[in-house]
């Protein structure tokens, strides 16, 4: 499955400006308003809302130069600091701004979102749980934390944050976007179509948005669609390798095997590691019997990425093809190994052990998935098939 990146959350600003006005008022000991540690305040302020984070960070630094003890100032120069992904700064940051504000649930969220992206996800729930502690109402916490969930795989709880989020703001395009990957991961396509066009009305050049309708078009065999919404994403961001990708995908499956082939090889240029591409890759390979590339590429696919239950499987497939039936039973055992209740390898081991003619083992693999198929029509008539070649074998 094609996954765009992470769609991060942007922190939140202590939008507070200090006027140097009303500062002069209160003293004359500023000489004539020459505190530049406030000037260099506002100064952050005003590039952070421009999205000049980079220059945040040096206003910000300056300011904290003149007035180390300025709570606000640690926190936006931690919001700064996310901004250009320097993490573990930006997190004691925050942290030091928390020494004073333990209260205040927009800084809590922050430093859930450093979590996140430093991949801490405990420490990250717990932080987006605290804040939401602090101010139930808090929407961007409930669609976060939400995000967080499913990407751990916790589908259940975050749909119940998501759906709290949409309780509080219906037309939340973030939460909308978000519930559309969650639907797109559970199998309920048109559900996922559904909250992704919702979605994109408000964002309609968000390419976390549009990768996910185009795999959900996928998802239903779609691929003309999907191939549309692929290119719309790399015409904006050409140097999107999840888009590049897609589009390999869709022209690999509308048998349009040259143009499949350049889209993928962009995508990896684009992005050397890109284990689902080499994956892709090795099936466009087998499309045209070219065996020895398609073995290079499922290598490639597992060696980046070690527990890719599908490059496993397609380097089984490969290999039994070729007759390399030892190392073909050692990659389908790994592909069972990262995917135990995968029908299709499962499948293909019964077939394998056929080859081999171990006939028991060939029956259970095939029995145990037949069992897992329940609901694929097309991949039960074949096991059905085989075994039925099985026991006409006796």
């Amino acid at each position: 499955m094609i996954v765009p990146g992470n769609n991060r959350g942007k922190l939140m600003v202590k939008r507070i400006a200090i006027s140097l006005t009303a500062i002069c008022l209160v003293t004359v000991a500023l000489s004539a308003c020459q505190d530049m540690a406030i000037q260099y305040y506002n100064m952050g302020i005003d590039a952070i809302e421009e999205g000049d984070t980079a220059s945040a960070v040096e206003y910000f630094e300056k300011s904290l130069g003149i007035r180390e003890n300025d709570p606000d100032a640690h926190m936006n120069l931690g919001v700064a600091l996310y901004g250009i992904g320097d993490y573990d700064r930006a997190l004691r940051e925050l942290r030091i701004a928390a020494e004073d504000y333990p209260s205040d649930p927009v800084l809590h969220y922050n430093i859930a979102e450093v979590y996140a992206a430093l991949g801490q996800f405990q420490a990250a729930t717990t932080e987006y749980e605290y804040a939401l502690r602090l101010n139930p109402d808090f929407v961007e916490a409930h669609s976060a934390l939400g995000k967080l969930l499913m990407d751990g795989g916790h589908y259940a709880a975050a749909e119940s944050h998501f759906y709290d989020a949409l309780a509080l703001v219906s037309s939340h395009s973030d939460t909308q976007l978000r519930m559309g990957w969650l639907y797109v991961y559970i199998g309920k396509y048109n559900e996922a179509t559904h909250y992704f066009y919702r979605g994109l009305q408000k964002q309609p050049r968000s390419a976390y948005g549009r990768l996910g309708l185009a795999m959900s078009q996928v998802k239903r065999g779609d691929y003309e669609e999907a191939l549309k919404e692929y290119k719309k994403v790399s015409s904006w961001y050409r140097s999107n390798a999840d888009a590049l990708l897609g589009i390999g995908v869709c022209q690999l499956n509308l048998g349009r095997l040259s143009q499949a082939q350049k889209a993928i090889e962009n995508s990896i240029e684009v992005r050397a590691d890109n284990p689902e591409a080499y994956k892709v890759l090795g099936d466009l390979y087998i499309a045209q019997d070219q065996y020895a590339e398609a073995i290079a590429s499922y290598r490639m696919a597992v060696v980046q990425q070690e527990d890719f239950a599908d490059a496993h499987l397609g380097l089984g497939r490969a290999l039994e093809t070729v007759g390399h039936l030892t190392e073909a039973e050692e990659a389908l055992q790994q592909a069972l190994y990262h995917d135990p209740d995968s029908p299709q390898v499962l499948y293909r081991l019964g077939q394998l052990y056929l080859l081999k003619d171990d006939r028991g083992l060939a029956q259970s693999y095939l029995e145990m998935a037949m069992d897992k198929a329940a609901g694929d029509v097309e991949l039960e008539n074949t096991i059905r098939n085989a075994l039925k070649s099985l026991s006409e074998r006796e």
